[in-house]
């Protein structure tokens, strides 16, 4: 994992020596003050440095057993690289203070000269450091210790995107043919003497399939509905929260297109269980409850799905026992493990997933019945372990490595049937590559079992700095990212659009418990998941808020580079006290957080790359937010916010600008918008002549609407967005009374994958 932060933070170095404001700052005061021209050069040898470890690190993180020494240097390495990072983001923090229209106060530059002073002086320490591990590495036999580590996959992996794209989903199901066809009689099956809506549920310990088969089975019936809603439960659910998925799932899924209330996020118990009993009156539907852990969800829920229509089901997916007693009599049955049969047709499907016959070759099959055999007829731990496989050369050595890395994993720790699955699973993020590794841990910074949009996952991860550049957007790489994560079992497609894209996807709440310990372990993130949750002060680099924080200390949390709110869990008193003492953040998402009003302490934080406002409620955007000069993304979608500020137009890093879904709400922007030449992402903005005329200059946008379009307006918008080469989504709607008119003149460019024109009135 040391690799992982070291080559992030030689990105992020490289883009600090290399940026303009960087070079302009310094040149100046190179010329005053000695002791930035030693910083700088420190710096540089600092990078230096790092990168002449990085390829002893790739060595060292995959060996499988590690002796204490080289355990020490991968630690101290990593904990240098944090110092290192603190280091150049108070160097880039004072560069700022530096600049500006005036020259600063004596008492300013004295403060300054002191902090360059002491920078360099902490960059010698480190150096010295680094050089004693340097010392010590050299003494490693690294061509012996290559012997010994796993393969090393090229950055990319060994499949491309196109091939990972059209990968068969774990709905491919095996084994359970029985259990499927049950489940499908039981929901289809119409009992007159039943006068309730039908419990079933399906019993089974975690990775097992329990979901694979519910998913598949639902996929099947669902049309035969009126009203469709499948709910992932948490352990620490709250029972608003559960009646607010399950509303809203109801209404995303509703065939008629029933327009959902705009407030169903400030519904209390009350109004929540009469807005979901009006929805279902009349109607036959069916509930899935996902992974439910206790006995008195149905009882917290049951006011809101009382129904007199019989044909309705509840299905229920628990590993408790006497959950699965909630369901009618004889409606519950247990999944067991695979039969060995099952077992092999599973594992040749996903390993050799590219053949057009998915049969293993003879000369791997040997092998292959081992690492099966050592799965357990876990599906699970089968698939996962089938796609760390794929990625592997078809040869009988290279096979042969990966069985002897499982049988060190199962014998050196517990391998009771239920702990195979984490240790199978441990080896598939151990035999993950560098750049894939950060990736994966923050997906477990989300609560369990939340199904997380792919477009946010893709702006965070690039936010965050962990992709790298390859010669097309990082947003495109990173999606390459979240493919292989997919194809290694390592998060759940929930769903995709219309051509194939992964639109949702979710981490499997096993793999979330291995990445949350490794998390924790490597002060990646802290996740506060309830009031037990002990805030430890360490070099923990992202702190998630999953619940209503009790104990928050407002000593210097420097070390804090982001902030994740979840679940209405951020207060504005508590938002000002993290804003206070974390002045270096990269990233902060306050999605539904009770907040009204950007604190002023948020125009500090110049190392922002990521502000998320979903959902809270928020009306108005400061005029300081001009000063986050290196904000890349801004989400103000579901807020109160009607117009933008004119200091928007000086993000010149922008490139997402997420405002609004609503099509009929006309967002005002300012003069000068089409001054942000990065955009990729401009949802929505209202029409004017400026607007419809300039925004052609916005030639990188990918997902671009705007709303209010009077007629007088569409020549110069067709031709604008004939310009713009790299659209792929183009949402337009007229102002009430309006046409759209000249469509003819519209020259979509070739990229275009979704159109929606829209007339309103």
């Amino acid at each position: 994992m040391a690799e992982a932060v070291v080559s992030s933070l030689l990105l992020n170095i490289g883009a600090t020596l290399a940026s303009e404001a960087t070079k302009a700052a310094t040149s100046r005061l190179l010329t005053r003050i000695s002791a930035m021209e030693d910083l700088v050069e420190d710096i540089s040898d600092i990078k230096g440095e790092l990168q002449s470890m990085l390829s002893f690190l790739r060595i060292a993180e995959r060996l499988k057993q590690k002796d204490e020494s080289t355990t020490t240097i991968i630690k101290q390495t990593r904990d240098l690289a944090f110092d290192i990072e603190d280091i150049i983001d108070e160097f880039t923090y004072k560069l700022g203070e530096e600049q500006g229209g005036v020259q600063p106060t004596t008492v300013k530059m004295c403060r300054n000269i002191a902090t360059w002073r002491r920078l360099s002086k902490r960059l010698n320490k480190i150096k010295v450091k680094l050089r004693n591990i340097k010392e010590r590495r050299e003494r490693y036999d690294t061509s012996r210790m290559e012997n010994e580590a796993r393969p090393l996959i090229a950055a990319g992996g060994s499949k491309s995107p196109a091939e990972l794209a059209h990968f068969v989903e774990e709905d491919d199901i095996v084994g359970i043919d029985k259990y499927r066809d049950l489940l499908l009689r039981w929901l289809k099956d119409e009992d007159e003497q039943q006068r309730q809506p039908m419990i079933i549920s399906v019993l089974g310990m975690g990775g097992l399939g329990k979901t694979t088969l519910v998913t598949h089975v639902y996929n099947i019936i669902e049309a035969s509905f009126d009203a469709c809603a499948w709910v992932a439960v948490s352990q620490s659910y709250e029972t608003d929260d559960l009646l607010r998925q399950i509303l809203k799932e109801f209404y995303r899924k509703d065939r008629e297109k029933g327009e959902a209330p705009n407030n169903i996020n400030t519904m209390d118990y009350r109004s929540l269980v009469e807005t979901i009993r009006t929805y279902l009156q009349c109607k036959k539907y069916v509930l899935i409850l996902d992974d439910v852990w206790s006995t008195d969800v149905l009882d917290n829920i049951k006011n809101a799905l009382l129904n007199s229509n019989s044909k309705s089901r509840i299905v229920l997916t628990t590993r408790i026992r006497d959950v699965a007693l909630l369901a009618n009599e004889n409606r519950m049955f247990e999944l067991k493990t695979l039969e060995a049969g099952h077992s092999w047709d599973l594992f040749c499907k996903n390993a050799f997933w590219k053949s057009a016959n998915k049969i293993c070759p003879p000369p791997l099959e040997q092998c292959a019945k081992k690492v099966v055999e050592k799965c357990g007829g876990l599906p699970l731990a089968i698939v996962s372990i089938a796609r760390l496989l794929s990625f592997r050369d078809e040869t009988g050595s290279e096979w042969e490595k990966v069985y002897k890395d499982l049988e060190w994993y199962l014998t050196n720790n517990e391998s009771k049937l239920h702990e195979k699955v984490h240790n199978i699973l441990k080896l598939s993020f151990d035999d993950l590559p560098y750049y894939l590794r950060n990736c994966f841990l923050y997906c477990s910074s989300f609560p369990e079992d939340y199904t997380i949009e792919s477009y946010r996952l893709i702006r965070l991860w690039v936010a965050e700095g962990f992709i790298e550049e390859r010669g097309i957007t990082m947003e495109e790489v990173a999606e390459d990212y979240l493919h292989e994560l997919v194809h290694r079992c390592l998060l759940q497609v929930v769903e995709r659009n219309d051509i194939g894209r992964v639109q949702e996807c979710r981490m499997h709440d096993i793999i979330r418990v291995l990445a949350l310990s490794e998390s924790k372990e490597l002060s990646f993130c802290m996740v506060y998941e309830n009031s037990r949750t002990i805030l430890q002060r360490s070099k923990v680099r992202r702190l998630s808020i999953l619940s209503n924080i009790t104990n928050y200390r407002t000593e210097d949390k420097s070390h804090l580079r982001s902030v994740l709110v979840f679940n209405n869990s951020m207060s504005n008193d508590l938002l000002e006290s993290v804003l206070r003492s974390s002045k270096f953040l990269r990233v902060l998402e306050l999605q539904g957080a009770r907040i009204e009003k950007l604190p002023s302490e948020i125009c500090n934080l110049f190392n922002l790359h990521y502000l998320g406002l979903q959902r809270t409620r928020i009306y108005e955007l400061p005029r300081s937010i001009g000063k986050l000069r290196n904000l890349q993304v801004l989400d103000a979608d579901h807020t109160g916010i009607e117009k933008l500020p004119e200091e928007i137009t000086e993000l010149q890093k922008l490139r997402h600008l997420h405002l609004s879904d609503d099509w009929g709400k006309n967002i005002k922007a300012p003069v000068g918008i089409w001054r942000l030449k990065g955009l990729q992402t401009l949802t929505p903005i209202e029409a004017t002549e400026e607007i419809v005329r300039n925004v052609e200059a916005l030639t990188e946008l990918r997902t671009f609407s705007i709303t209010g379009v009077r007629t007088h307006h569409c020549a110069d918008l067709w031709n604008s967005i004939t310009k713009m080469s790299h659209l792929s989504n183009l949402f337009v709607s007229s102002e009430r009374g309006q046409e759209l008119q000249q469509l003819g003149t519209l020259r979509l460019p070739p990229p275009i994958q979704a159109l929606h024109l829209c007339k309103i009135g």
